[in-house]
């Protein structure tokens, strides 16, 4: 044992129980995170295409029944779920740019 790596050993911090559990918890979040990631980048362009073509139809059909005035037509109800749905594209690509990390 050389005088340097002597001296790096003696200056080195021990291993605590915290530090132990704090990677522990570390690891178990990196086995949960990357395959979580991988599952939700495979299937991030089918996700985009249904919820942005579910929130555009959804938007062009209430105007357009807006438009021809209906008696029983929901015009808010329909245009909240279309934008309900353009919403949860926004919630899933942010869920995706944070298990990224």
């Amino acid at each position: 044992m050389t005088a340097s790596s002597a001296s790096a050993l003696a200056e080195s911090k021990p291993v605590t129980a915290g530090g132990l559990l704090r990677f522990a918890l570390w690891l178990l979040w990196q086995c949960v995170r990357i395959p979580l990631f991988l599952l939700f980048a495979i299937l991030e362009p089918v996700v985009s295409f249904l919820l942005g073509a579910f929130a555009l139809l959804g938007v062009l059909t209430a105007l357009f029944w807006e438009a021809l005035h209906p008696a029983h037509f929901h015009f808010f109800l329909v245009l909240g779920v279309s934008l309900g749905f353009a919403f949860l594209l926004v919630i899933y690509e942010a869920v995706l740019r944070f298990l990224s990390r």
